[in-house]
């Protein structure tokens, strides 16, 4: 039912800029309608653009070479004797610069790249976290649309069975007592259906807030309930594993330690200072040129931590990676299991029982009629089809949530025809 929206949204969302505009939402709601408004209102989001002119600013910063510097200096003056004064000084004038070496802007600017990388899989990470979850707040509201349905309908039954009551207690074929247990089995399906107006009122808000809206404007989800699927071809979603956004994110990370790696051996190259300007002598009223050039030594060594450190984390990058994937493999075979499972049971609860319970509540009420069941076997047949069907809508639940658990992990749609309107 709600599949193909994951995959397809993610790349909607890759291409699309974030608006703060009021969002329009149709009376009745399908799954990407869902998912669009909230990656488009999703509070979630707004940290990004936010992030990502911080880093804009670093990388403006990263590529600035080093800056010039005016110095002056005066030797010589306030001492004692000829020195006193300023009569035997010397001024220095002079500008300096650092001539850096082995790339080291370059590197800089690399490694902060790097960074924007990562935050752009970051942010691809929490749209499909948030896909995931408008994914099951949207399941969440379609079972309770199904849940008061079902609910509506006890509560018709138990009136159709006090109006089949009446006619037989007034011909004496019924005790009075059965018109009371009729009252109250209507009470009682009132007040469960006022829980379950509630449950999915509840469930909506629940819904909505995901694009930041705690008064939902929707009637209702628009969703093909009752169509299970397949479980599609488990092969397939373990090849998809390695696209998905949060192992893809390591391959970010492991080109970010290797700018790391770069930017610490350019630091092993030693820069060049240099200083040139004028020096004026107010004893022997002449001026001259002034150069100066220095560098720093064992340079290789102060970068040896640095560089031993960025190599060690794409170590463990590579590690965490692997360990991510075995994890997601073990889920995926384990999802894969029971959503074959849970949709067997569906099927079975929906073509097998389900049916025969529709007959049998039929021929309970005209043998009723016929004076040859009694109240009590009236109502338990009736009790057995309700009950089968609330086990098909949780049989459905169970499909559709572990279909979408399925398609966040590998993001892969699993071919069901089982899907909301667009």
């Amino acid at each position: 039912m709600f599949h193909r929206y994951i995959v397809v949204c993610i790349f909607a969302a890759l291409i699309s800029s974030y608006s703060s505009a009021q969002i329009s939402i149709p009376d009745r709601l399908s799954l990407g309608d869902a998912i669009r408004a909230t990656l488009e209102s999703n509070p979630e989001m707004d940290r990004f653009p936010i992030r990502r002119e911080i880093l804009s600013g670093e990388r403006e910063t990263a590529d600035l070479s080093p800056a010039f510097t005016l110095n002056s200096e005066l030797e010589n003056a306030f001492g004692s004797g000829e020195l006193s004064g300023i009569s035997g000084s010397d001024f220095t004038l002079a500008i300096s610069n650092v001539i850096e070496m082995g790339d080291k802007r370059e590197a800089r600017v690399e490694t902060v790249n790097r960074r924007i990388d990562i935050l752009d899989a970051e942010q691809r990470v929490t749209e499909l976290d948030l896909i995931a979850e408008t994914t099951f707040r949207f399941i969440d509201v379609a079972v309770a649309q199904q849940r008061l349905n079902v609910q509506t309908e006890a509560t018709e039954l138990a009136l159709q069975t006090r109006n089949l009551l009446e006619p037989l207690v007034d011909a004496g074929q019924a005790p009075q007592l059965e018109i009371v247990r009729a009252d109250a089995a209507i009470r009682r399906a009132q007040i469960a259906q006022r829980s379950s107006e509630a449950d999915l009122e509840s469930a909506k808000i629940r819904l909505s807030t995901m694009w930041g809206n705690q008064a939902p404007e929707f009637d209702a989800v628009d969703t093909n309930f009752f169509e299970t699927g397949t479980a599609g071809s488990l092969n397939s979603l373990l090849l998809r594993l390695e696209t998905n956004p949060n192992i893809a994110i390591y391959a970010d990370e492991a080109r970010f330690q290797e700018a790391r790696i770069r930017e610490a051996r350019s630091r092993q190259n030693a820069d060049f200072q240099w200083s040139a300007g004028l020096r004026h002598n107010r004893a022997l009223d002449d001026t001259g040129l002034v150069f100066s050039m220095s560098m720093p030594l064992n340079m290789e060594e102060r970068s040896a931590g640095t560089l031993r450190s960025a190599r060690s984390s794409l170590q463990e990058v590579s590690v965490r990676r692997e360990s991510g994937l075995n994890t997601m493999r073990g889920e995926l075979y384990a999802l894969h299991e029971q959503l074959t499972q849970a949709i067997s049971e569906a099927q079975v609860l929906q073509d097998e029982v389900l049916p025969l319970l529709t007959d049998l509540i039929g021929q309970t009420q005209q043998a009723y009629q016929a004076g040859l069941y009694s109240y009590i076997e009236l109502i338990s047949t009736q009790q057995e089809y309700l009950d089968a069907e609330f086990a098909v809508i949780n049989s459905l639940s169970k499909v559709h949530t572990l279909r979408a658990e399925i398609e966040r992990l590998s993001g892969e749609p699993l071919g069901s025809s089982a899907q909301g309107e667009r």
